[in-house]
């Protein structure tokens, strides 16, 4: 009998193994998900930086993005996670500018149904900034 746990006589039903989504996405995966959203978007200037989500292998994910004109060059986008709604967040990505127009984005971090595991972007020309020059809001 397929299944079977041998003299005991007790069978057991196969199911298929199920590998856990990856935690995150690299920048060219994000490039390629679907049903993409914008997510609490802050604006100074030309400059909008913001929350997007969007599924990849079934699975949906956030990142922070940057777009406009403006911004300087060697400046730096990057998304913190938060784990508590907000109180602290912790450096999740950081995507270095090479230009100073268009737009570019952070590598995708998988959501969670918890209202406690938040996602924010900012920019800013150092890294890791305590006051960015902008910041999204909180999604």
């Amino acid at each position: 009998m397929a299944g079977s746990l041998g003299a005991l006589g007790v069978s057991a039903l196969a199911t298929p193994a199920h590998a856990a989504p990856p935690g995150t996405i690299n920048t060219d995966q994000v490039f390629v998900t679907t049903n993409r959203l914008t997510h609490a978007p802050n604006q100074r200037g030309s400059i909008t930086i913001e929350i997007r989500s969007g599924y990849y292998g079934g699975y949906q994910y956030g990142w922070g993005r940057i777009q406009g004109s403006g911004w300087d060059p060697r400046g730096w986008v990057w998304l913190d996670i938060s784990t508590d709604g907000g109180r602290s967040w912790s450096f999740a990505d950081a995507t270095y500018l090479s230009d100073g127009t268009g737009y570019t984005h952070t590598s995708g971090w998988l959501t969670q149904a918890n209202p406690n595991y938040v996602f924010r972007a900012s920019y800013d020309s150092n890294l890791n900034a305590v006051n960015p020059y902008v910041r999204s809001g909180v999604w």
